[in-house]
């Protein structure tokens, strides 16, 4: 059962212990059809905030996604670039260095495993690694080294308007600012799932627990063959 559906199944509770007036009084305060009330809009507000954090998250990690995307042709470009131009050779392959850190490849050749000889190249498998999210930041630090680079030799003077160096520092700019925005969105949806859980879940305090509560205390006061009670008797709750 989702959290939706637990917080759907104690407003039913809800409205049928309401229902059943001054009869469902029980001595428990936190039993009582106020703390009941209160429970619930805080249980909905938590839904809500934790639903709109996952969406904020999501929404962040897309826009992550799409500015990643063809990070590596670029840099095969820069460094294409750069041997076109009056550099010196270690300068070349100090890039070359770099683009292979963009990339997710070794800087020696080494004999590829079964799993990634299947999926293709090492390439395929360091695009794998960070859609999990693991090398994000990685590739943005390698990608501003390999625009430090070619940014500190006079002789790169591409024609291309995406090679020139202003254009270059601001994709490195924008690579850094999306994964922050992502880092950020997680903080924020983190923090709203362990408020989700703790209203619903507690051990004591929570939703699910007051519930069921709720359920043996209305089968104590009016008894397991009467109406109320199998008006709820039915209605479950799962923990998490």
């Amino acid at each position: 059962m989702s959290h939706t559906k637990n917080v759907e199944a104690f407003e039913k509770l809800f409205g049928i212990c309401a229902g059943c007036g001054s009869k469902y009084n029980p001595a428990q305060e936190k039993l009582r059809i106020e703390n009941m009330f209160q429970l619930l809009a805080t249980g909905k507000g938590a839904l809500q905030n934790w639903s709109a954090a996952k969406t904020d998250h999501n929404n962040a990690s897309n826009a992550r996604e799409v500015s990643y995307q063809g990070v590596g042709k670029l840099g095969v470009r820069i460094v294409g670039e750069l041997k076109a131009s009056d550099v010196l050779e270690q300068t070349v392959n100090d890039a070359k260095g770099a683009l292979r850190l963009i990339k997710g490849q070794r800087a020696t050749s080494q004999t590829p495993d079964k799993a990634t000889v299947a999926a293709g190249t090492t390439e395929v498998a360091a695009r794998k690694r960070r859609a999990r999210g693991a090398d994000f930041a990685s590739m943005a630090q390698n990608f501003q080294q390999l625009v430090y680079i070619a940014s500190a030799e006079h002789a790169y003077q591409p024609e291309a308007t995406d090679l020139m160096v202003h254009a270059l520092k601001d994709k490195a700019q924008q690579l850094q600012s999306n994964n922050s925005k992502v880092i950020q969105a997680w903080s924020l949806l983190n923090e709203a799932r362990k408020k989700r859980d703790e209203v619903l879940y507690n051990e004591n305090t929570g939703l699910v627990s007051i519930a069921k509560a709720v359920k043996q205390k209305v089968k104590a006061i009016f008894g397991t063959t009467s109406t109320e009670y199998k008006q709820i008797a039915h209605i479950r709750f799962t923990t998490k």
